[in-house]
């Protein structure tokens, strides 16, 4: 009977055991099991399992793996250190060599904690600890993992995206970025969670920094981390490739929108595609089902890429996608570029076609590039094209965009207007990131920067999405200078024309008043898909105005400027005037 007892104590500490490491009722406990399978509990949802061989009994130049695995409720942090059991060498004389899939990172015990970082549901990382020392003595030391709350920061609260858009490609040491709206932060994105949403109006967001200390801590960074704006020195947006067609002549009419008309034209059928995918349709289609798609040559690199019959060329390249400068460059071009919100353009600068292109490319590649901004790599980086003008442009007017987004209704669908404009003596500069809270029309007795770019839905309505997330500028503020022309070079400041993969072509016409000789099908100026849109004039190139201008001053006495309109120009030096750069990865 005395031994039948003993069995049965035996039997109760085992099962005891079993539901201790197996987890199943963590949720009343909160301390630490340290067992061969060592366990840490820190409450009911955050529940930190490590697994691998004996760490009770740690040595000098013996190599422990082990798995961590967050196998509670709730995403958690876990935190990495080693305890001393025996230790006459000292702590500061013992060094640590530690490793995370790729990452490794070295130390001093001395320091103290080896890791901290985060785990979401699920998740596990093997990880390795060496320990080493140049002296003699005894050591016997103790893994410890403990968990706690997650240190990840910030997390938007938008699903995850499902809009099928390839994801971002970021070029060197870009940051990807979300905006914190708690406290009115931009913040260090996880790429792994919630970074954009297209179906939201919530496009990919990244930024460069110049100095290259606060770079290297923002890269090595969890996410969460606030990154000022006063350390960036570009922000851009990421277009994800698509093919596109209208119907109907002015689009499909969204919920709360107008009926389409020229004055108040409907969404485009966009559908993101990846970059084995080629569609050469019309861009057209009539009735209820949309056809015709057609994938805009802003998404292929390479010098025959705008002529439909050598598109599939062997020097050319598909893209995934292409980064677009967030705002108009301001500042002083020749100096750096950058593109950050509310910053001042004097109008005393006046940079002709060839300075702003050969500024742009000069400072964003090579060794400036990678210096002064963390870019390398297979990327080019180069002065807007007209047709990536329109890559942006089109994406706006779709679901995906500004027009989708259903906190606008009715003409307010349209983008707001960038009313800064150097009409007053009291301050005679442009400012990037502005806002007029309204359309574009013919009154511009308002010069002032009525809401900056983070202000509301004022502030918003002046991007691409109607939300923080877009790309700014492209109504209003200065005219932007593009990459797209009859190619004449005589006031432009270029001694010869550039490869003809950073320009689009087009053909002299008698009056710019007239129908367009040729067609890019997706700059969002053609003639047979978006002439008049919003009221918006088109110009071909004519009369010794071979240079093609975009966005630019609210409205005009012979009609509407806006994101569908341009200008022609002969390319030469203006104080007006300023453009925005494309950074394309392969």
């Amino acid at each position: 009977m005395k031994d039948n007892n003993i069995k049965k104590y035996i039997i109760v500490i085992l099962l005891m055991l079993v539901v201790l490491v197996s987890g199943t009722t963590y949720a009343l406990f909160t301390k630490t099991v340290n067992t061969k399978g060592v366990i840490t509990i820190k409450s009911g949802k955050r529940y930190i399992g490590i697994y691998g061989p004996d760490k009770e009994n740690m040595g000098l130049n013996v190599t422990y793996t082990f798995t961590i695995e967050n196998r509670g409720t709730e995403e958690a942090s876990y935190q990495v250190t080693i305890e001393d059991i025996i230790n006459t060498v000292g702590r500061e004389n013992i060094a640590y060599t530690y490793t995370n899939g790729t990452t490794t990172k070295t130390g001093k015990l001395s320091d103290g904690v080896i890791e901290e970082e985060n785990l979401g549901v699920g998740e596990k990382v093997t990880v390795t600890i060496t320990l080493t020392s140049d002296l003699s003595g005894d050591y016997k030391g103790k893994i410890k993992v403990t968990t706690g709350e997650s240190k990840r920061g910030y997390v938007p609260n938008f699903p995850i995206d499902t809009s099928g858009a390839n994801p971002p490609e970021l070029v060197g040491d870009m940051i990807p970025v979300v905006y914190n709206e708690d406290n009115n932060h931009w913040v260090k994105a996880d790429t792994t969670k919630n970074w954009y949403n297209y179906n939201e109006q919530v496009w990919a967001n990244a930024v460069t920094i110049r100095n290259q200390t606060k770079r290297a801590e923002y890269v090595a960074a969890s996410a969460g981390v606030e990154i000022p704006i006063e350390d960036m020195n570009t922000m851009l947006v990421w277009i994800p490739r698509y093919s596109y067609t209208l119907g109907n002549t002015y689009g499909y009419q969204i919920e709360g929108a107008n009926i389409p008309s020229k004055e108040t034209p409907g969404a485009f059928d966009i559908k993101f595609v990846d970059k084995d995918t080629t569609e050469m349709g019309s861009g057209k289609y009539t009735g209820d089902t949309p056809s015709e798609y057609f994938t805009p040559s802003s998404f292929c690199w390479g010098d025959t890429c705008d002529e439909e019959a050598t598109r599939k060329d062997s020097g050319n390249i598909e893209l995934s996608g292409i980064w677009v400068a967030k705002f108009e460059i301001a500042g002083v071009l020749i100096e750096e570029v950058r593109s950050v919100p509310l910053l001042a353009r004097h109008t005393n600068a006046s940079y002709n076609i060839s300075t702003m292109f050969n500024g742009i490319s000069s400072q964003l590649n090579g060794t400036n590039g990678t210096s002064n901004y963390g870019l390398r790599g297979n990327y080019d980086a180069h002065m807007i094209k007209n047709t990536e003008w329109g890559a942006m442009a089109y994406l706006s007017q779709s679901k995906y965009g500004k027009y989708g987004n259903k906190n606008y209704i009715g003409v307010n669908k349209e983008i707001y207007s960038n009313n800064r404009s150097p009409q007053t003596t009291i301050d005679p500069i442009y400012k990037s990131g502005c806002s007029s809270g309204k359309i574009p029309d013919l009154d511009q007795s308002s010069y002032n920067c009525d809401y900056e770019y983070n202000e509301g839905l004022e502030g918003a309505g002046a991007s691409t999405t109607g939300t923080i997330y877009g790309i700014y500028d492209t109504v209003g503020g200065s005219y932007e200078q593009v990459m797209g022309a009859y190619p004449r070079i005589s006031k432009t400041g270029f001694n010869s024309l550039p490869a003809k993969k950073y320009y689009n072509a087009y053909l002299e016409q008698k009056s710019y008043d007239t129908e367009f000789s040729k067609q890019i099908k997706g700059d969002a100026m053609s003639a047979k898909e978006t002439n008049e849109f919003y009221k918006q004039i088109n110009r071909a190139p004519a009369n010794s105005w071979y240079w093609i201008n975009r966005g630019g001053l609210a409205g005009g006495s012979t009609g509407y400027c806006g994101i569908f309109s341009n200008l022609t120009l002969d390319g030469s030096a203006l104080k007006d005037f300023t453009t925005r750069f494309t950074i394309i990865t392969w």
